[in-house]
């Protein structure tokens, strides 16, 4: 059985949802009532977003590949960043670890296409909806990722980090996010919708959309996680 490693603390909330997911699935997966060994690393996530804000790429790489090594020490046999943000540079810092990682963003994409979409919406923080990431690995997988606007973008962008990632949920912010995802609808003809930020199923669920496939990414994250770590 691998003991898994999280990034943890990008943000709080997730984290925390995270947890408890990968707890529950494992127990249901293996119908045990034993526990998975865990090690989470809780990280400073201001100072990490201020890398990603200033499009301090190298920077962002140094300071996830520190904190992946006390995971590494802690005797983690893989690992991962329990936020989306962070993937912006995923390839980069998998190749400077010494432990598997496992990518929200593959695995999110993977899931997606394997559900037969074509066209998709993104949500998150305006790094992941516009720094072009998540577009690239679901083009591998011929799904087409079409972000809101940028005005859209920004909105979406303060909610998130000042509502959600401290569990403020407005039913105001509810009824816009839902607004723009149905906008989408008609302007870009898409399927579903990628919930690209950790803290956003806090805020909008399945029942919202009736006419619009919802994807939890710490759901498909997670589900991976525990496929990985019940492998012989």
């Amino acid at each position: 059985m691998k003991k898994l490693g999280i990034i943890a603390g990008i943000g709080p909330e997730s984290t925390i949802q995270y947890y408890r997911s990968i707890i529950s699935q494992y127990q249901e997966k293996l119908n045990t009532k034993d526990y998975p060994e865990i090690t989470l690393h809780s990280i400073n996530m201001t100072k990490m977003l201020n890398y990603v804000f200033q499009e301090d790429l190298d920077g962002l790489v140094a300071f996830l590949q520190a904190r992946v090594q006390v995971l590494e020490k802690a005797g983690a046999n893989l690992a991962v960043l329990a936020s989306n943000t962070p993937h912006i540079v995923f390839d980069e810092l998998a190749k400077k670890v010494n432990i598997p990682l496992i990518s929200i963003v593959k695995e999110t994409c993977k899931y997606v296409a394997g559900k037969g979409l074509k066209r998709v919406s993104l949500f998150g923080t305006q790094s992941t909806m516009s720094k072009g990431f998540y577009q690239k690995k679901a083009g591998l997988h011929g799904l087409e990722i079409i972000a809101p606007g940028k005005n859209q973008q920004a909105y979406i962008h303060d909610k998130y980090m000042n509502e959600l990632v401290f569990d403020d949920i407005n039913p105001e912010t509810k009824k816009r996010l839902v607004s723009i995802a149905q906008g989408q609808i008609e302007s870009d003809n898409i399927q579903g919708l990628i919930l690209g930020g950790t803290e956003l199923p806090l805020i909008l669920k399945q029942e919202d959309f009736p006419n619009l496939q919802v994807f939890d990414t710490t759901q498909i994250h997670v589900q991976s996680i525990v496929k990985r770590m019940t492998e012989d």
